[in-house]
């Protein structure tokens, strides 16, 4: 909504009889983002990856034949164009003199401002999960697929021919499927999953999945397999659907990159020099997506 922050806003605040203003729009759930994705910072206009292929499996060689020579397949390019995002207020020098409870609405406006672009970075980098079922990436399908193509023309999957909840057996085949990755030339590629993360709804879920040493809703005892995986949760605020979950490897192993090219720092402030209203701008410029789909697992829930 745009406009200037005038005295017909704060009407309240001019009131000598007011005991309390309380500022809304002020405190974040911890850093989230980090948690998910490599954050890199970038110098540049934008930012590109690519990849290939390493070799076949070695073939026998009969005696006195030549050797076969292998070559490696070029992969697809990915490119982060940084995108800048800014936010501002202005108000005007009339409700600056005659506000009476400045301390409690007008200093507190940059700590809502930084505010807003923390909520800014957190949605945008987890709308990669939350479109990671039905937006194509770089090779022509969503982040989590049943058929992503590989190098040598085969094809394989991080999501489950049927999606489903969370659950001891959906968690149980995800995590063993993770572990059957291949390359794209076929070989077996070693990554196991570290993190669970799941939506604000399924906390429970995952806390009495992995919470317990002993395996969940059975009333004999068996050992909790899912215990001995060495698998953390974590819950995260800005997952929009209720039942999807998703599987990551360690950061280094996946390929969710944020790439910071600017930071917000201070609040930019003037006056404007006609109207002597005050003004303050925050601004950023990050970009965030995805490299490659390995090293993740995702199911949209039943």
């Amino acid at each position: 909504m745009a406009g200037v922050i005038t005295s017909a806003q704060i009407v309240d605040a001019l009131d000598a009889n007011l005991n309390q203003m309380h500022q809304d729009g002020l405190k974040s759930w911890p850093e989230e983002y980090s948690t998910m994705f490599n954050v890199l910072p970038s110098t540049k206009q934008s930012e590109v990856d690519s990849y290939e292929s390493g070799f076949a499996a070695m073939p026998q060689k009969a005696e006195g034949t030549a050797a076969i020579y292998d070559v490696i397949l070029p992969g697809i390019k990915k490119a982060y164009t940084h995108v800048t995002y800014a936010l501002g207020y202005e108000i005007t020098e009339e409700a600056i003199e005659d506000n009476l409870q400045t301390t409690q609405t007008f200093n507190k406006l940059p700590a809502a401002l930084n505010r807003a672009g923390i909520e800014t970075v957190e949605v945008t980098a987890f709308n990669v999960f939350n479109n990671g079922f039905t937006t194509n990436g770089f090779d022509g399908v969503p982040l989590f697929s049943t058929a992503h193509p590989n190098l040598d023309g085969s094809t394989q999957g991080n999501r489950p021919s049927t999606d489903a909840d969370l659950s001891v057996t959906s968690l149980t085949a995800a995590l063993t499927a993770i572990e059957k990755f291949v390359d794209e030339r076929g070989l077996k590629r070693p990554m196991k999953a570290r993190t669970l993360l799941v939506p604000v709804d399924s906390w429970n879920i995952a806390e009495e999945l992995l919470g317990s040493e002993f395996k969940p809703y059975v009333a004999n005892n068996e050992v909790n397999a899912l215990d001995k995986k060495d698998l953390q949760y974590f819950v995260g605020h800005y997952l929009t659907d209720t039942d999807a979950f998703f599987l990551l490897a360690t950061r280094g192993e996946h390929m969710l990159k944020f790439y910071w090219r600017v930071r917000p720092g201070a609040l930019k402030r003037g006056t404007d020099f006609d109207s002597t209203n005050l003004k303050h701008l925050s601004r950023m410029r990050f970009s965030v997506d995805y490299s490659h789909w390995m090293g993740t697992y995702g199911s949209q829930g039943a």
